[in-house]
């Protein structure tokens, strides 16, 4: 199989059992990507946002990562969430405070629609944490189904709080 660009979302709001901060957690989730064969190519900064739909919960941490891959979608999808599974999330309730969240967003522009997984992910373009990272990084992206520029999508993603987060600050 040829090499594939793949888009993923990255997230979490609550810090792992031992207390690391949910980009710490992200991070290594990252590091994890080359074992299951997702080679990164490009990351976006960090993104503090509220949660959507709003609710009490602690704020995400979000960024986008570019990556390539020989994996078909659905391995793709797998390797996300045993990465997941090994950080420590546990899948209970949906919009729920979580410690990582891995989110298969694009895979080579392919339109994909059944009961294992749907492509591109169904509610990125209403999230401005998924569409401002990704705006970073490839400003050209078209949205596969919708045929609109992310540029277009961002402006009519309005009331979502979104700010630039200095991971230095976790990082001492």
């Amino acid at each position: 199989m040829e090499n594939k660009k793949i888009i993923i979302s990255i997230g979490g709001n609550i810090k792992s059992e031992e207390g690391t901060h949910p980009v710490k957690v992200a991070m290594k989730a990252i590091s994890y990507f080359k074992d299951y064969l997702i080679n990164v190519t490009n990351q976006s900064s960090w993104y503090e946002t509220e949660p959507i739909p709003k609710s009490d919960q602690p704020n995400f941490f979000n960024c986008i990562v570019l990556a390539n891959t020989n994996l078909n979608e659905l391995d793709v999808l797998k390797s996300l969430h045993e990465i997941e599974h090994k950080l420590g999330r546990k899948r209970r309730m949906v919009n729920e405070a979580r410690i990582i969240d891995l989110d298969l967003i694009d895979y080579s522009n392919k339109i994909l629609i059944n009961k294992e997984i749907v492509i591109p992910h169904p509610r990125a373009h209403q999230r401005r944490f998924v569409m401002e990272p990704l705006a970073e990084l490839d400003n050209t992206w078209v949205h596969p189904i919708l045929k609109i520029n992310i540029n277009k999508i961002l402006k009519n993603l309005h009331n979502q709080n979104i700010k630039i987060f200095n991971e230095k600050e976790i990082l001492v």
